[in-house]
């Protein structure tokens, strides 16, 4: 097998494009994957981006933007999420359940509809950021100024929430306005991320950097720092692993993860 130097792909527009995409998404999925982990909700990761799928096959059928679709979808599942946990008593586990199968479902009648089982399809499945463009990457850093501003301005609630919801609600923090917030973010982080991870990897990246994190901190707020930093990281080394080996950059960014997620495994235990 022949490596390729990865540095010579940030020469050309579209290896800087394709390391920027991947390391915000990095950042932006573990900085909300911190709330996912904590709250034990890591199946949401992987239902979300498979309903991301549905929506990017739906696009492929009725010739729409397949990220657009996908948001779409992964919004009306993500608020239904929140709707069916907050307001019916329904948990996650059970709504997500659902959505996960009828979403594989609808994905799979879809594209048997739209003949797309080629590379535009599979790209989305398993990560492309090769193919990332301008208007992606100012997605992603609209999507980290929000992140970056919704823990600024509810950092205390954020806790308070994320660790119990009773105690919270008792100390009259607004925990329907911060659960719909992650519930949006999360969706949003998800989908805008899939070009760069994968639908079917994404949801790595929403739990073993925050995974990492947690068995090495001692501090929500060092917690939530190293998560970010552990993000970026399985990014930067995952892309230019896929660089180097010529593999899909969803499979080399979770096996980073892994890696550092590993690290953390030996590290706590020494």
């Amino acid at each position: 097998m022949e490596l390729a130097n990865p540095l010579s792909y940030l020469h050309y527009s579209f290896g800087v494009k394709a390391l920027l995409s991947a390391v915000l998404s990095g950042v932006v999925c573990s900085a909300v994957g911190t709330h996912v982990v904590l709250r034990n909700m890591s199946f949401v990761g992987a239902g979300i981006s498979h309903v991301a799928f549905a929506g990017i096959a739906f696009g492929f059928l009725v010739g729409g933007s397949p990220v657009l679709w996908a948001m779409v979808f992964s919004l009306t599942a993500g608020l239904l999420l929140w709707y069916l946990g907050v307001r019916r008593d329904v948990h996650y586990d059970i709504t997500i359940g659902v959505l996960f199968a009828v979403s594989m479902g609808l994905a799979v009648v879809f594209l048997s509809f739209s003949n797309k089982y080629s590379s535009s399809a599979l790209s989305y499945l398993f990560g492309s950021p090769l193919s990332a463009e301008t208007t992606d990457i100012v997605l992603l850093l609209a999507t980290l100024l929000f992140v970056v501003l919704f823990y600024g301005l509810f950092w205390r609630d954020i806790y308070m929430v994320t660790f119990s919801q009773d105690m919270a609600k008792a100390s009259g923090y607004n925990v329907d306005f911060i659960t719909f917030c992650t519930a949006v973010l999360i969706s949003v982080v998800v989908t805008l991320s899939i070009k760069a991870v994968g639908a079917l990897l994404v949801f790595s990246l929403l739990v073993m950097p925050p995974a990492s994190a947690y068995r090495l901190s001692r501090s929500y707020g060092e917690f939530f720092a190293l998560s970010v930093l552990f993000g970026a990281l399985s990014s930067l080394v995952g892309i230019f692993l896929s660089f180097a080996v010529d593999v899909p950059s969803g499979a080399s960014i979770t096996l980073a993860s892994f890696l550092i997620f590993a690290f953390s495994l030996f590290k706590n235990a020494s």
